[in-house]
């Protein structure tokens, strides 16, 4: 409060004008101070409303980025939306998807900041036990090889994780290198089984025991009904006493058909699709240039040799009763690789957060 001085107080007949002249400066003072109060209130709101825009359209571009594969941008993307709003749970939740296939511990950091911002929301419970889910599942994963590592995936590429991540839960391989078990393999499949081998072995390794007992993955040689040239099965055998889980081993199953006369294209096809279900992609590509196409009903017959811009090795699929075929590669692509590494690395299929 403005108080004016003795020497004011004492002046009889001016003190009022005197006092009044200063009260009424002090009010334009007040109402100046008032104004740059209001002002800068007004451009605190302002850069305020900025920086959440910003940080808006650093998310929405994060996003965009995660969805395209572009792991490692989208990362950067999504720092920025965090460096304008670092209480927003939406971004620390996609950077955490990104970062699984950039750094494991930084995506792990990332799910527990989104589990401490969804705790204390009364309407995120969903999303809540969503990340905590994600959170377990990727502290579980074990040290991959480096063949599996997230530098290895090739953005350009894409994938069909999507796809694949809910069948293949709790199926993926978690010691390394899987035994595998062929059996004693007919002559007319051994080139197929050596060319199978051959192109999944760098991206998965595998090795080679003599017997069925010590395998993780089995492979039979009989008749199978339905003119199927071959089938898998993944399980998980436990053992258990009371409550407690004492032993868990991943076993898979491969039979293939030895009652048809298959081609050479036929039966490479059949065996990379095998294995690839075998090494963990429980789930099917939704392209046919893909080794993991759906193979159960479709015959797979020889390419013409003449026909243009395709050599005369490569196989089509025929699919039963629309007379149409479709050109199926019998090599690995990118793609298949790409899921494979992904399904080693995430903790589930993505989730857009409502």
């Amino acid at each position: 409060m403005f108080r004016p001085n003795r020497k004011t107080l004492v002046l009889r007949g001016r003190s009022d004008i005197l006092y009044e002249g200063s009260a009424a400066i002090v009010t334009r003072i007040h109402r100046r101070t008032w104004l740059k109060l209001v002002g800068t209130a007004v451009l605190c709101l302002a850069v305020t409303a900025s920086g959440r825009d910003s940080a808006e359209s650093f998310l929405q571009q994060g996003t965009k980025l995660l969805d395209r594969d572009h792991f490692a941008d989208s990362v950067a993307m999504l720092t920025r939306a965090l460096e304008q709003n670092p209480k927003d749970a939406r971004a620390y939740y996609y950077r955490a998807l990104a970062n699984e296939m950039v750094d494991r511990q930084a995506a792990i950091g990332d799910w527990r900041r989104f589990v401490e911002l969804a705790a204390i929301d009364p309407e995120a419970k969903q999303e809540l036990t969503q990340g905590q889910q994600r959170l377990q599942v990727l502290e579980k994963i074990p040290r991959l090889p480096d063949s599996l590592r997230p530098s290895r995936y090739v953005p350009k590429a894409g994938d069909y994780y999507q796809e694949s991540a809910g069948p293949s839960a709790g199926l993926l391989w978690t010691q390394f290198p899987v035994k595998l078990y062929t059996g004693s393999p007919p002559k007319k499949w051994q080139g197929a089984l050596q060319h199978a081998l051959a192109a999944w072995n760098p991206v998965f390794p595998l090795r080679l025991v003599p017997t069925q007992q010590e395998a993780n993955i089995t492979m039979r040689w009989a008749g199978l009904a339905g003119g199927r040239a071959g089938t898998e099965q993944s399980f998980i055998q436990v053992r258990k006493e009371g409550d407690q889980v004492f032993q868990r081993l991943n076993l898979a199953s491969i039979v293939l058909d030895t009652s048809h006369h298959w081609s050479g294209p036929e039966m490479r096809l059949t065996l990379l699709h095998e294995l690839g279900h075998a090494l963990g992609i429980n789930g099917h590509s939704n392209s046919s240039k893909d080794i993991m196409i759906p193979i159960l009903y479709e015959t797979i017959i020889e390419l013409p040799a003449n026909l243009s811009g395709v050599g005369p090795s490569a196989p089509l699929i025929q699919f039963p009763g629309n007379g149409s075929s479709v050109y199926v590669n019998t090599k690995l692509t990118a793609r298949d690789v790409n899921t494979l590494i992904r399904l080693y690395n995430c903790s589930g299929p993505i989730v857009p957060l409502r």
